[in-house]
């Protein structure tokens, strides 16, 4: 019993050694002032916005055999960039070009951590043929961070991207490609389809 007293009594002497490392005292005579140091202390918990900007838009295609793009995302007025890109993608000569529409999409991103971004593109109610997207951040057009796609392997082509902390909300665009291979590939109407992007830490 004395032992477990006794126990007890170097706890709470330790504790109150604790206690008077942040105590202060002395005279206040004259004019004396007492002062003392208390920390303060916040832990900030990672955290992110995400932001839809417009839509990809390939606006109407005329049907026949081809590239056709939704471009146009921080050109300059440029239209036939990344119709390249996609026909290498594709394993196509650029010369099967047919018609853009300055359609481009675009997504922000805000973060107060280094975080990734993910695109996936869900094809429920989309064409047939293979359909290439591709994420830029502005002032950045011509280098793809990430690719998304439907009726197309992207092999090793990245399908996420790192974006580090940075102040702001940040714009990235999105420039897409639809390769009709037959003029029956897909009856004439409209369609749908939707881009996914995840943000994760």
């Amino acid at each position: 019993m004395r032992k477990l007293i006794s126990i007890s009594l170097v706890v709470v002497l330790v504790l109150a050694l604790g206690t008077l490392a942040f105590a202060a005292e002395g005279s206040l005579k004259d004019g004396a002032k007492l002062g003392a140091e208390i920390p303060v202390k916040a832990n900030i918990g990672p955290y992110a916005s995400l932001r839809e900007g417009g839509p990809v838009d390939f606006g109407t295609l005329v049907g026949k055999v081809g590239i056709y793009t939704a471009n146009g995302f921080d050109h300059g007025g440029t239209v036939n960039e990344f119709y390249h890109r996609a026909a290498g993608v594709f394993g196509i000569s650029s010369d099967d070009f047919v018609t853009n529409n300055n359609g481009w999409g675009s997504f922000y991103v805000e973060t107060n951590t280094d975080v990734n971004v993910a695109v996936s593109f869900d094809n429920t109610g989309w064409l047939a043929s293979p359909t290439l997207f591709a994420v830029a951040k502005q002032g950045l057009p011509e280098y793809p961070l990430a690719w998304a796609s439907s009726n197309w392997d992207l092999d090793a082509l990245p399908t996420s991207f790192a974006h580090p902390y940075q102040q702001g909300e940040i714009l990235y665009g999105l420039d897409g490609a639809i390769w009709i291979q037959k003029i029956s590939q897909q009856f004439a109407t409209n369609y749908t389809g939707k881009i996914i992007v995840t943000v994760s830490k």
